[in-house]
């Protein structure tokens, strides 16, 4: 199916009803979140007319734009997936390993940046198959899904549906992050994925990701200081949200975060869910992580779980470290002789770290041209170059 030809600009008033607009009113009565109030909308006079002493000023010359790369919507060519052994397959069978891009913390995105301009342009322009939804659960700032768990889950069913309507794949992410064990919020999560799988219980699209990097500390009764298990934390906490998801949708892949930050991917190998359709998250940092991780990766191979990057950086596992381009290749290299499919993180918020795919800080483009998409190259970091011209299968060029 071919996709129609973009607009290059996006009105204002198109952004603010985008952020604001939910999918909850799709829901049971019983299960509404409260309503979300929608800001008014503002009535703008139109410019004067030009006199003989007005300058007309032009913008700077930006570009050249990005134009359409892809045509073909990967759900279209892919179907409903599911898990045979250690692949994803498509409806028909045949191994498919998705590529694509995580958000940050959508609680981090600037304003809007998530809107169908964008999401056209990182589907046909960089060839994204499947965006990955952080949903994040606690923030330094309260910023997040549990202080506002009303305001995020319409914002993650917005994007959603931009994704579906572009036809991607998704994978919804409960991003723990400091919250290091997955059972400290699993009330909020079991509320979150009842009420999303209920939503998107039909869509082929969806992939549920129900822990990112569980890892760190617990402390039991005595106040004793026990790292958080695979098996007595991560895979207790996994059985009931799988069983919660499986009430309303029996067929799409659910991903369990594994031990350590999603690298102990090789402990879950050995004791993996006795269910269908699970696949197991391991994350990784080209300049951080190397061959011991490989290591551990094979050995989740050879026990024959299936495997999704999630996450993965060009730079340090900071995010803020010099770029790591040659061992990123060699990892991308190595999850293509795999067929893993993969996320690199991340895209959609003003922060500055070299990780970040696009200079959204900058004021290379106007707020307005950052949110119409088809981004020019000066907007995309080298980091963002790099991962776009994988995403599209092109040499990278520096």
């Amino acid at each position: 199916m071919n996709r129609k030809a973009v607009s290059v600009l996006l009105c204002a008033v198109s952004v603010m009803s985008a952020v604001f607009a939910g999918c909850s009113y799709r829901l049971p009565a019983e299960t509404l979140p409260s309503e979300i109030p929608t800001n008014p909308t503002e009535t703008t006079l139109p410019p004067p007319e030009p006199s003989e002493t007005t300058v007309v000023e032009t913008e700077p010359p930006h570009g050249p734009y990005s134009t359409a790369m892809v045509t073909d919507m990967p759900v279209d060519l892919y179907g409903q997936l599911s898990v045979d052994g250690v692949n994803i397959v498509s409806e028909n069978g045949d191994i498919v390993q998705l590529k694509g891009m995580s958000t940050y913390g959508i609680n981090q995105c600037a304003e809007g940046f998530f809107n169908e301009d964008t999401v056209k342009t990182l589907a046909e322009d960089w060839g994204v198959q499947v965006l990955r939804i952080a949903v994040q659960t606690t923030s330094e700032d309260g910023n997040d899904y549990i202080s506002n768990p009303d305001t995020y889950f319409n914002l993650a069913c917005q994007i959603t549906d931009l994704a579906i309507s572009q036809g991607i794949y998704v994978i919804i992410d409960w991003h723990i992050t400091t919250d290091g064990d997955p059972n400290e919020y699993k009330d909020a999560a079991v509320d979150f994925f009842s009420r999303y799988s209920a939503l998107y219980c039909d869509s082929p699209n969806v992939l549920y990701e129900i822990c990112n990097e569980p890892g760190g500390y617990v402390f039991d009764d005595e106040d004793e200081e026990e790292k958080v298990s695979w098996d007595d934390c991560i895979v207790p906490y996994a059985e009931d949200l799988i069983s919660v998801i499986r009430e309303n949708d029996p067929d799409n892949i659910i991903i369990v975060g594994t031990p350590s930050q999603c690298r102990d991917i090789d402990t879950a190998s050995e004791d993996p869910i006795d269910e269908d359709n699970i696949a197991y998250a391991f994350h990784f940092a080209a300049g951080t992580d190397g061959e011991k991780q490989k290591e551990w990766l094979e050995e989740a191979i050879d026990n024959e779980i299936c495997v999704i990057v999630t996450e993965w950086y060009t730079t340090d596992s900071t995010g803020k470290s010099v770029l790591y381009l040659d061992e990123a290749t060699e990892w991308l290299d190595y999850l293509d002789e795999n067929s893993i499919s993969w996320c690199c993180n991340a895209i959609g918020s003003p922060e500055t770290q070299y990780s970040n795919a696009l200079l959204y800080a900058s004021d290379v483009l106007t707020d307005e041209e950052k949110l119409a998409g088809h981004w020019p190259e000066e907007f995309i970091s080298r980091s963002g170059r790099f991962v776009k011209c994988n995403l599209l299968g092109l040499e990278f060029c520096g």
